[in-house]
C-alpha cells in the first residue's frame, strides 16, 4: 500500500516543479571488464538520454585503468586493454559526460587478501584505519568482514599522516593522464565513529595539540554519562579527524584547479547532513559552502518515503536555495519497486531538486522495468 505525504507532493506558492536537468546514472566497477559490456553501457546511455556517468574506475584500492600507484584489478584479464581509455574513446562525441567514480578511503572488504603483491594492502599495512591504538590484525579484521554484513571491510585512516598524500597522487595521476569529465569521490569518510585510532594518527594528533587522547576513548567507554570535561575534549579529537577528510577534499579542489580547471570535483555522501558530520566526519555542507566541491550526491537511498523526505528537509534547512543545482539526489533502485523509485525522482523535482541520479546500471539492465524510471510521464 502506498502511503502519501500530501505537503511533499505539492510545491511551494513560490516554486514550480522543476524540470529534470540531465540525466546521471553509477555505473558499478564490472562494466569496465571487457569491451563488450563498456559498449553496451554507452549504447544504454544514449538510449534512455544519459548525459552524466559516474563510472567505479577505483573500487577496493586497485584501478581500471594504467596506474604506477594503485594495482591493476584481479578481476581484469591480463593484456593490454585499458578499460578508462576505451571508455572515454567509446564515449567521445556522443554528448556524455564520464566522471571517474574513485573509492578513497575504501581499501578492500574480500575475505582473503589481494593476489597482486603490490596492492597497497601489502605494501602500506601501516596506513589502515581501526577502532583500536595499535596496529590492525589484517588477517582477523579479513575474518570478521566474511561472518558481519555490517563489517564494510578495511579503510585507510584519513586521519595518518601519509595517507592523504598518497590519494592527492593517485588523483593527479588519473586527470593527467586521462581526459575525464569528472573525478567522483565516494567513501570520502571514515567507516564509523569509531575508528579513527591508527596509532600514527593518535602520535599525530599529541604533537599538534600536546595531549593523548587515549585516557578519553577510556573514559568513553566506561562513563554512562560523559562530563563535560570528557564532552570538550572528545570534541577536540572529533574535529581533528574531520579536518583531516576536508583537508583532502580542500587539497583536491588546489589540484583540480592547477592541473585540470575544467574538471567537475563531486562526492557521493551520506544523506543525513547530520549523521555525515556527527557519524562520519564527512562535513559535506562546508565542503559545498566553501567551494571546495562543484557537486554533492547525497546517496538518499531509504526506501522509506518519510525518511527520504526528511533528508531532503535536513538539506533545505542548512542550505539557501541557490545551492539545490548543486546538490543531485542519489535514489537507489535494489531496495525498492519502479514506481516506488519514480516517486522519489518526483519528490525530489518538487523540493526544487532538479538532478537526480540512479544507482545503479546494473540493476536497470537486470530488470528493464527499472529502465524506465528516468522517464518523466512516470513523474
Amino acid at each position: 500500500m502506498s502511503i502519501f505525504y500530501p505537503s511533499l507532493l505539492v510545491a511551494g506558492e513560490d516554486e514550480k516543479v522543476s524540470p529534470l536537468y540531465d540525466r546521471y546514472l553509477w555505473v558499478i566497477r564490472d562494466v569496465l571488464k571487457s569491451k563488450r559490456s563498456i559498449d553496451d553501457m554507452v549504447s544504454f546511455a544514449i538510449e534512455k538520454n544519459i548525459n552524466h556517468l559516474f563510472v567505479q574506475v577505483r573500487g577496493r584500492g586497485d584501478s581500471f585503468y594504467e596506474s604506477q600507484f594503485t594495482s591493476r584489478s584481479q578481476i581484469l584479464s591480463e593484456g593490454e586493454f585499458d578499460p578508462l581509455a576505451y571508455l572515454l574513446d567509446t564515449a567521445n562525441g556522443k554528448g556524455i559526460n564520464i566522471h571517474a567514480w574513485v573509492n578513497v578511503y575504501f581499501l578492500w572488504s574480500s575475505k582473503s587478501l589481494p593476489k597482486d603483491e603490490r596492492h597497497i594492502l601489502h605494501m602500506q599495512q601501516q596506513w589502515l584505519d581501526t577502532t583500536e591504538e595499535w596496529p590492525v590484525d589484517v588477517g582477523k579484521q579479513l575474518e570478521m568482514v566474511a561472518v558481519n554484513n555490517s563489517n564494510e571491510g578495511l579503510f585507510l585512516s584519513p586521519n595518518h599522516p601519509d595517507v592523504n598524500e598518497y590519494l592527492i597522487k593517485v588523483f593527479r595521476e588519473l586527470i593527467t593522464n586521462y581526459d575525464i569529465d569528472g573525478l567522483h569521490l565516494d567513501y570520502i569518510r571514515y567507516q564509523d565513529a569509531e575508528y579513527g585510532r591508527n596509532p600514527y594518527a593518535i602520535a599525530r594528533f599529541k604533537s599538534e595539540s600536546g595531549n593523548d587522547p587515549g585516557p578519553w576513548f577510556l573514559e568513553m567507554e566506561r562513563s554512562t554519562i560523559a562530563s563535560p570535561r570528557l564532552i570538550a575534549n572528545m570534541k577536540r579529537w572529533n574535529n581533528f579527524k574531520r579536518k583531516a577528510v576536508t583537508s583532502l577534499v580542500k587539497d583536491t579542489r588546489a589540484l583540480v584547479d592547477e592541473v585540470r580547471p575544467d574538471c567537475i570535483i563531486s562526492a557521493a555522501v551520506k544523506p543525513n547532513l547530520y549523521v555525515a558530520r556527527e557519524r562520519y566526519f564527512q562535513e559535506w555542507n562546508v565542503w559545498l559552502a566553501a567551494g571546495y566541491m562543484d557537486w554533492v550526491v547525497p546517496m538518499n537511498y531509504s526506501p522509506k518515503m518519510r525518511e527520504f523526505a526528511r533528508n531532503i528537509d535536513v538539506i533545505n534547512d542548512n542550505f539557501p536555495k541557490k545551492y539545490r543545482e548543486k546538490i543531485i539526489m542519489g535514489i537507489a533502485l535494489h531496495n525498492q519497486t519502479p514506481s516506488k523509485a519514480s516517486e522519489k525522482i518526483k519528490i525530489s523535482r518538487l523540493r526544487q531538486f532538479p538532478r537526480v541520479s540512479i544507482f545503479s546500471y546494473k540493476i536497470m539492465i537486470k530488470d528493464h522495468r527499472y529502465s524506465a524510471v528516468f522517464d518523466e510521464e512516470n513523474h
